[in-house]
């Protein structure tokens, strides 16, 4: 692991590059003609070069066919640079929609424990950013081969001319090649520290800017402020640094053209004198030596393209090879309930062990009441039951078959997880209703679902009524609210089992009262496990389950749980009675 202040750049082999783009349609007609325009512009260019020097030397007597053919040249020249871009243009998107194609799959369908130390925000940025300059690196190859092979032919061109003058600007090429090397390596590094401090600064602004509320009433202002100081000076400093690359790069031109004029011009005025050549090729050689210079800046260009690329590529491949979740076909959930057994299960996240060796059951047709401190491992077990992880050891079974033996579709589809603070997603409430469902809902079967999960009397009085839209996070609807949507939402798929983690925890006393009243019309007739924070949820469940410190502390009916008195449940039951008296 990198310490806070170092950075160590990611890369990605050939190999993987080449594996990544598998099952992609790779435009080689629009490669091709990349590739056919840059001759073409070379082409043009060397006769236009040749042209002069004969200008020159015609001293005004040019024959109007080579004007003709002068002027064809630019006109190629104009083709070339448009259709480059252009064929660049499209390529480079298709290469684009296939790679964010095959990574927002791959981030659907990877197990879901991949995403538990990542952000939203970085997913975001492998999809949308990244996949951008990943696809460069299949267009900047091809220019690259472009480049090299007019490179190849300016070169020959210019011994053609006088192999002395060529002899004399030659040695500018390997330096030139050297410092692009030079330059392209510090481009990558910086690019690369460059994306990892947005991506930071990205971040913090996001989790911040979405806790305005809890910054201004806890006083934080000042801390906050100077928090996001440290991030922009970051971005400062790396912002300079790409500058200064730039005033280098800049600068390595402008020396490269100058030695470009001095060197024909002060070894060809010797030539002329010795009346070696004519001014005409003097000409002419300037001309294709400035060529030559700009497609070996333009070499260092792609170049460092090519290394900026590489990193995000890197990005985009280590998402690639994240493992999916097992979901081939399994056994079908179309058989009857049977209880949920849990042998010796244990789960960590990473170094922190959660679940340590438990072992209960969760009878079928019945309520479970699980409880336990906060971090006990109640949610985690939920997690694991409806497979979004899997136990480092001990089994979930079904019966006595093990639930990574049914399809895993099926199981979820058999399963409702309703949490504290539901999810809802940017639509209308129909469509928040309705996710997940695959099949026609009617309105008569909207409206009586929306009835039974106390969803209809605040639906009912908005102008828009099922069709009014769900701002980001369900911001336009209370907590309360937004719940009995949930639990709509897990009415409409009609599961077999239902896991409430909290689903009424920090709602006010009304709200909790409606919620409850939508959790009891939701739970009959299905086996149901609910996270219980109240003495009245674990005295109405059929059987409890007590986690304490990532172990089951006692299981049994609510009376034998709440006789016990070495139980973590007996002992906040003493205190709720107490409380109450």
């Amino acid at each position: 692991m990198n310490s806070k202040n170092s950075y160590t750049p990611e890369k990605a082999a050939l190999k993987d590059y080449v594996w990544s783009m598998k099952g992609i349609k790779i435009p080689f007609l629009f490669l091709l003609i990349i590739f056919a325009m840059a001759m073409m512009s070379t082409y043009a260019g060397m006769n236009i070069s040749l042209f002069t020097g004969e200008m020159v030397d015609a001293q005004g007597n040019v024959p109007t066919d080579k004007l003709v053919n002068f002027s064809f040249m630019y006109i190629l020249m104009g083709i070339a640079a448009a259709g480059n871009v252009i064929a660049a243009a499209l390529a480079t998107e298709k290469i684009n929609l296939g790679l964010r194609t095959k990574l927002w799959r791959k981030i659907m369908y990877a197990k879901q424990s991949c995403y538990d130390n990542d952000s939203g925000e970085s997913l975001v940025s492998r999809v949308t950013s990244d996949c951008d300059f990943a696809s460069k690196l299949i267009t900047t190859a091809v220019e690259i081969l472009s480049t090299l092979v007019s490179l190849g032919l300016y070169i020959n061109k210019m011994f053609n001319l006088n192999a002395r003058l060529a002899v004399a600007m030659i040695w500018l090429v390997p330096v030139t090649v050297l410092f692009g090397w030079g330059y392209a390596k510090l481009q990558f590094i910086i690019a690369q520290k460059t994306q990892a401090m947005l991506s930071g600064t990205t971040t913090y602004l996001a989790e911040h800017t979405k806790s305005l509320n809890l910054i201004k009433t806890s006083n934080t202002q000042k801390e906050e402020t100077l928090r996001g100081m440290e991030h922009f000076d970051k971005q400062y400093t790396m912002q300079l640094k790409t500058g200064f690359m730039n005033i280098a790069y800049i600068s390595m031109q402008h020396i490269f053209n100058i030695l470009s004029l001095l060197i024909p011009f002060i070894i060809g005025a010797r030539l002329v004198n010795d009346k070696i050549i004519r001014v005409g090729i003097v000409i002419a050689f300037y001309s294709i030596a400035t060529s030559v210079g700009n497609v070996a800046t333009t070499f260092i260009d792609e170049i460092g393209t090519i290394r900026q690329a590489n990193g995000a590529l890197a990005r985009v491949i280590n998402v690639l090879k994240l493992p999916d979740e097992r979901n081939s076909k399994g056994i079908s959930m179309d058989i009857p309930d049977e209880n949920i057994v849990i042998e010796k299960l244990s789960f960590s996240y990473g170094d922190k062990k959660v679940l340590q060796n438990i072992s209960c059951v969760i009878p079928k047709n019945k309520v479970t009441a699980l409880i336990g401190t906060n971090g006990s491992g109640k949610s985690t077990l939920f997690k694991l039951i409806d497979r979004l992880n899997d136990p480092d050891e001990g089994d979930i079974l079904f019966g006595t078959k093990n639930v990574s033996e049914f399809d895993l579709f099926e199981w979820r589809r058999a399963f409702c997880l309703v949490a504290q603070g539901s999810q809802l997603i940017e639509g209308s409430i129909r469509e928040n209703i309705c996710y997940g469902c695959q099949r026609p809902i009617s309105s008569e079967e909207l409206e009586d679902v929306a009835k039974k999960a106390r969803v209809y009397d605040f639906v009912s009085v908005l102008p828009e009524g099922f069709d009014t839209m769900v701002t980001q996070n369900g911001a336009n609807f209370s907590g309360g609210q937004k719940q009995c949507i949930a639990i709509a939402r897990a009415i409409m798929n009609n599961p077999d089992y239902l896991l409430l983690d909290e689903a009424t925890c920090n709602l006010d006393a009304h709200s909790e009262r409606i919620v409850m009243d939508a959790l009891n019309e939701l739970m009959k007739g299905r086996t149901t496990v609910i996270i219980a924070h109240s003495l009245a949820t674990i005295r109405n469940a059929d059987h409890v389950i007590v986690l304490h410190d990532g172990k089951v502390d006692s299981t049994g009916s609510p009376e034998d749980v709440l006789k016990a008195t070495d139980n973590y449940l007996g002992k906040i039951a003493r205190r709720t009675v107490k409380c109450e008296i």
